[in-house]
């Protein structure tokens, strides 16, 4: 009896998790609109796998003291510790599937162990979140009542166990053995050498499919042991991996005989898929649009991941996200490398980074600090006196009074310099000051009101840095960190989820004519070019930059890199290559998203094998 009742508890926990899945499906069906019925089909049987292996490892204790050979298991005040072991561990994890049912239009991946890093911003937001997304908690509660309603329960158990003489207790004892090693067995997915892996969830084509075969408990649990990162071995020789990753250094422009500022904005989420520049609709950010197209726009740009805290070390280290976890929370962060600042310091220039949230969120203070930035300022850096008006009482300044209040900075430095700004209203909750409320589209998607408040926080910050002595003589480079929902089917593609805009202007007509004759805007660029092409620009030697970005104006070929749930992606010309740690790999036409056959992996494998082994070596800078 106390087998049957352990085996119906593990059936019942499989029913939720394909609810789970089902649920999951449904508040992210945009990320899955490509997939037919066949193909989601196969996502949930696949995930049947993920399910067992997630459910045997979170309930081992559960199993363990379910199966105990020994007469007292079958006292009631046993049997009612036996539900609580089983309730508690797996509501909890209820709950980490249901939040991705959200974050996860964030991040585009089930959310790992890593979440951790940045367990303080999280608290601190904690009230807004629950504000924001009430319905998950109440979704929840739901959830959990009618797991711990209908648990199968063992009420006959006493009356109908068996007699514990010694032929039982070596019967209950093999039966515990066995428990322990189907337990073993699920978790890892069978039979064969090497344990599940989330990588392995990926065999279709659609990379967002990979996600809903999985579920958030198996992501979670299997990377919470996760240190650093292993050494590779594609390849035995050095020689041969600095040859496939050897990017252009040379110097692609005249010094300038008047110094040249740089200023570096990042908006935050503000992905291509929401300019009406360059696409077929009209978009939310019409001063962006205007000024792509009087500036250098590359059309074919993509950040290296899909979170904020991989693309401050992409933009201003040109270190992209090649690990499991991201370079700012990983144990690898004080390893040796060149960021921004410390290279052009040796050449006269101050360097700021500006992010109006709280200090010490997302790491940015101490990676700017690593990155040789000069001077960092956060929320405690703001004006006091200010703070009442332009808090916007969740992340930190909106965005129109941080503007401005970067434009006066700059205006205070020695020149020439470089300044960094992160934008902040366009992240959830999406705040809006409340003289601009209903002055902006709401569009389809929560963010689309926020974009259009920064896009004209933006242009008042270039109305106002326009009347600055400096503003002649500044290139303005300008991105996003990441892309958000996808609510156009053009973007609800594997590589459209990470497109980004990167425009380069110039107030000088003659150097910005200069600078589009230099550049091809349809070439294949990713976040890390920015560093290399800032240094190129000011005719800095390239030497120190890591060989993960080239300078858009380099004549080679581009690539951009992304790594997502254990895929490793390479974009290069017109196809893109998505493969794992064990060189399993498929190719993909770039336009089409179609598979193709003619396609090659030494020079992802080498890059793979740079960044891990370095990383371990501490080797990136010699």
């Amino acid at each position: 009896m106390y087998l049957l009742v352990w085996l119906k508890r593990i059936a019942w926990l499989l029913i939720f998790y394909f609810l789970l899945r089902f649920l999951f499906l449904v508040f992210n069906i945009k990320s899955f609109q490509f997939a037919d019925a066949q193909q989601i089909s196969y996502a949930f049987l696949y995930g049947v796998k993920f399910d067992l292996s997630a459910i045997f490892i979170s309930n081992i204790l559960f199993t363990i003291a379910s199966l105990l050979p020994f007469r007292f298991t079958e006292k009631q005040s046993y049997q009612s510790f036996l539900k609580y072991l089983y309730w508690i561990p797996n509501i909890v994890f209820f709950w980490t599937n249901i939040a991705d049912f959200e974050y996860y239009k964030f991040i585009g991946r089930r959310t790992i162990f890593e979440v951790f890093g940045i367990i303080g911003d999280v608290f601190a937001q904690s009230f807004s979140l629950i504000g924001s997304y009430w319905y998950l908690v109440f979704l929840w509660i739901f959830v959990s009542f009618l797991f711990v309603k209908f648990t199968p329960n063992s009420l006959n158990l006493a009356k109908t166990s068996l007699r514990n003489n010694y032929r039982q207790i070596i019967l209950k004892s093999i039966i515990w053995l066995l428990g322990i090693g189907f337990t073993i067995l699920f978790f890892r997915g069978g039979f064969q050498e090497k344990p599940l892996r989330i990588n392995q969830a990926f065999e279709q084509h659609d990379n967002h499919l990979g996600n809903l075969t999985l579920n958030t408990t198996f992501t979670f649990l299997t990377t919470i042991d996760a240190k650093g990162t292993e050494k590779v071995i594609f390849f035995t020789d050095n020689q041969t991996v600095e040859k496939l990753i050897k990017r252009d250094r040379s110097s692609h422009f005249s010094a300038s005989a008047t110094p040249q500022n740089v200023v570096i904005i990042i908006l935050e989420s503000f992905g291509k898929e929401y300019m009406g520049y360059k696409n077929p609709y009209k978009g939310y950010t019409p001063f962006l649009d205007s000024l792509a197209k009087n500036s250098l726009f590359m059309e074919n740009c993509f950040a290296n991941g899909r979170e904020s805290i991989i693309a401050m070390p992409a933009i201003t280290a040109a270190i992209p996200q090649l690990i499991e976890e991201p370079f700012i929370t990983s144990s690898y962060q004080s390893n040796k490398f060149a960021g921004l600042g410390n290279i052009v310091k040796k050449h006269g220039y101050v360097s700021s980074f500006f992010h109006g949230a709280r200090n010490g969120s997302m790491g940015f203070e101490g990676f700017s600090q690593l990155a040789g930035f000069d001077k960092y300022y956060g929320l405690n850096q703001y004006p006091k006196e200010k703070m009442e008006t332009d808090f916007d009482k969740n992340w930190g300044i909106f965005d129109e009074p941080y503007f401005q209040y970067f434009a006066s900075e700059l205006t205070k430095e020695k020149k020439p310099f470089v300044g960094c700004i992160f934008t902040l209203s366009s992240h959830h909750p999406y705040p809006i000051p409340a003289q601009y409320r209903g002055k902006f589209p709401k569009g389809t998607a929560e963010i689309h009101e926020s974009l259009g408040y920064t896009d004209l926080a933006l242009k008042h910050f270039f109305e106002t840095a326009a009347k600055q002595t400096w503003f002649q003589n500044t290139l303005f480079v300008i991105t996003a960190d990441h892309t958000q929902f996808n609510t156009e089917k053009k973007y609800a593609t594997p590589t459209g989820a990470y497109s980004v805009p990167l425009i380069l202007y110039h107030p000088n007509n003659q150097t910005l004519t200069y600078l589009k004759n230099k550049a091809d805007s349809l070439k294949i660029c990713q976040h890390t070019d920015i560093l290399p092409t800032v240094l190129d620009f000011l005719n800095i030697e390239q030497t120190q930059v890591l060989p993960f970005g080239e300078s858009i104006f380099a004549r080679n070929k581009g690539l951009a890199f992304q790594l997502n749930s254990g895929v490793f992606r390479l974009i290069s010309e017109n196809k893109y290559v998505e493969m794992s740690l064990d060189g399993k790999a498929k190719g993909f036409d770039l336009k089409s998203d179609k598979s193709i056959n003619n396609f090659e992996t030494k020079q992802l494998k080498a890059y793979i094998q740079y960044y891990r082994n370095g990383l371990i070596e501490n080797s990136w800078l010699k």
